[in-house]
């Protein structure tokens, strides 16, 4: 199984390296895989990157690979309606989620008990049991 990241310090250096290679060299992307070990397809990547990027720099830097934002994100107007409901009435999730759902909103319950929460608007049950659990002691030997 291999792994998307890596943890090289010199990641970047290699990356320009490899782009050289073909680049600058004219070696295909077969053999400079076979020669830094990496897979073509990602030396051809990096050679498109290493044509877009500063060679001055002599680096291909890390894309971060987190999303900018998520592609269901709610809308602000929704996780205002939301908490409009809550500061007006003071009511639960259930019943803002059917008072939204009975004006022009769309939206999900979960969605609404996340936003809820998000917000620090939920408290924990009075009558929710929280349990102490015993520290486990150790085995002296295996199989005990």
């Amino acid at each position: 199984m291999y792994m998307p990241y890596t943890n090289n310090p010199n990641i970047t250096k290699v990356r320009m390296y490899a782009a050289k290679l073909v680049l600058d060299k004219g070696w295909s992307t077969r053999k400079a895989a076979l020669h830094t070990g990496y897979d073509q397809s990602t030396i051809s990547r990096w050679c498109k990157k290493a044509r877009l990027c500063n060679r001055i720099q002599r680096i291909i830097p890390t894309e971060i690979s987190r999303p900018i934002h998520h592609s269901n994100k709610i809308s602000q107007d929704i996780v205002r309606a939301i908490l409009e409901h809550r500061h007006t009435y003071g009511r639960c999730a259930e019943v803002i989620h059917y008072q939204l759902t009975k004006d022009v909103y769309t939206v999900s319950l979960s969605s609404v008990k996340r936003t809820l929460k998000r917000c620090g608007l939920t408290y924990p049950s009075k009558w929710k049991k929280w349990h102490q659990y015993p520290i486990r002691t150790l085995p002296e030997k295996p199989g005990i």
